[in-house]
């Protein structure tokens, strides 16, 4: 499932994300799967208190956790929705299958790439019940899991290919080679 993992600097100072057609269409579906899981919440689904985990641990703290659910909860989901529209609407379009498309990313754009991403590792790891413990290539073929998890696979590798070009732009981060 891994393709190649392209991001790197412009001269201008734009990021830019070269991704195969298949990659462009899996970002698009996970984007989609993110907006049903934000936009319909459920209160017993895991994936939902991973992405929202509670303020307050304190099991006598449960009206200051009603207080930030009502006050930044809202803010959160806001916050989560514009960054899939803008990951959504930087993918390239038309992209075939097997060819490559280019996004040109502004730092707003960059931070929306990387918290979405995060966000669909979270919950597909959820919806696995990913643990440290635990080795993508362990997982036979026939598991009916084995698609999910070669997903999680390429979304780590995706995420970790983009915060290392990131950190690259700070003192003291990697050097891109």
């Amino acid at each position: 499932m891994i393709f190649g993992l392209r991001f790197e600097r412009a001269a201008d100072g734009a990021l830019i994300a070269r991704l195969h057609g298949e990659e462009i269409d899996l970002l698009r579906q996970l984007a989609g799967e993110l907006t049903q899981v934000l936009e319909d919440p459920s209160p017993t689904d895991p994936v939902t208190d991973r992405l929202f985990p509670h303020a307050y641990l304190d099991p006598t703290e449960e009206d200051a956790e009603a207080d930030w659910q009502r006050l930044v909860h809202p803010d959160l989901v806001t916050t989560r929705m514009s960054a899939l529209s803008l990951l959504v609407d930087t993918l390239p379009r038309d992209v075939a299958t097997g060819d490559v498309g280019e996004a040109h990313l502004d730092e707003e754009q960059e931070a929306a790439w990387l918290g979405v991403l995060n966000d669909a590792r979270l919950a597909l790891g959820t919806r696995l019940g990913v643990s440290d413990d635990d080795d993508f290539d362990d997982v036979a073929p026939d598991d009916p899991a084995y698609v999910a998890w070669q997903i999680y696979a390429w979304l780590t590798a995706l995420q970790g290919d983009l915060v290392s070009v990131l950190l690259s732009g700070l003192p003291g981060g990697p050097v891109e080679e």
